[in-house]
């Protein structure tokens, strides 16, 4: 009997003692978690914050308006004359003997010219 009693008492000190250290332990893990939740909301909204920046930006870079100017100012293009656009008639799409493509193109080319004596400046000229 009496290492029974010895027993129960070992029992009643020691699971109450375990349980309260395990307690303990999950009580510091969820600390530790709720701190990561809160480094990773501030690092969300700290994230949020930078992609209305960076839209802001990208609005103000992509304005058509200031596209514009930048063209203008940095790319002398002419705008297209009629004189510059041909038919697709005058490109090949079928190869003739040993002619190469370029060949055609160049051939079809200059016959559309011919035809078309307007354009005749057009096709001497070097780009």
């Amino acid at each position: 009997m009496n290492s029974t009693k010895m027993a129960s008492f070992v029992l009643a000190v020691f699971i109450p003692c375990l349980l309260g250290f395990g307690i303990l332990v999950m009580k510091n893990q969820v600390q530790g978690l709720e701190k990561q939740l809160v480094q990773i909301n501030k690092s969300i909204q700290t994230d949020i914050k930078t992609i209305h920046v960076l839209k802001a930006e990208w609005s103000h870079l992509n304005n058509p308006n200031r596209l514009k100017k930048l063209a203008e100012k940095h790319i002398s293009l002419n705008p297209i004359q009629a004189e510059q656009i041909i038919n697709l008639s005058a490109l090949p799409f079928e190869y003739e003997g040993d002619d190469s493509r370029r060949d055609l193109a160049q051939k079809n080319i200059a016959n559309y010219v011919d035809q078309k004596k307007s354009l005749k400046k057009l096709a001497t000229a070097r780009r």
